[in-house]
């Protein structure tokens, strides 16, 4: 019933009196906002990618004064047990890493899904357009 009264005021601040004339302004009005959805899950989707590379240059790097305790030596100073410390940080960021690989690869897959129901909706507005 709300897409109808928001049809319905579409048609009248157009003046609009046909109903494919009202349909074909719906649907544009649709892929409209959807390219902006789009746009932002594109941005999201970059975001998400960016912080998989700085964490992998983050274990990276842990795992490189992990294994020669001479270079982290020369940036911190090391106590007994730090080792575990070095270990228990490459496992913690290996996590959050892995999360936001897979955040990624969900957002990848949404934003496909959400291209093709943009396809959908251009379609939808050719359609009206030609009648």
């Amino acid at each position: 019933m709300e897409n109808l009264v928001m049809l319905l005021e579409l048609a009248y601040s157009a003046a609009l009196a046909s109903v494919s004339d009202v349909m074909r302004l719906a649907f544009q009005r649709e892929v409209q906002e959807e390219r902006g959805w789009l746009s932002f899950l594109r941005g999201w989707c970059v975001h998400v990618a960016d912080r998989v590379v700085y964490l992998n240059t983050v274990i990276e790097e842990l795992e490189y004064c992990s294994s020669n305790l001479f270079v982290a030596q020369l940036l911190v100073a090391l106590r007994s047990g730090d080792d575990v410390v070095f270990a228990d940080s490459i496992m913690y960021f290996k996590a959050i890493r892995d999360f936001e690989a897979e955040k990624l690869e969900n957002l990848q897959l949404f934003l496909r899904a959400s291209e093709m129901q943009l396809t959908r909706r251009m379609q939808f507005v050719a359609r009206f357009n030609i009648i």
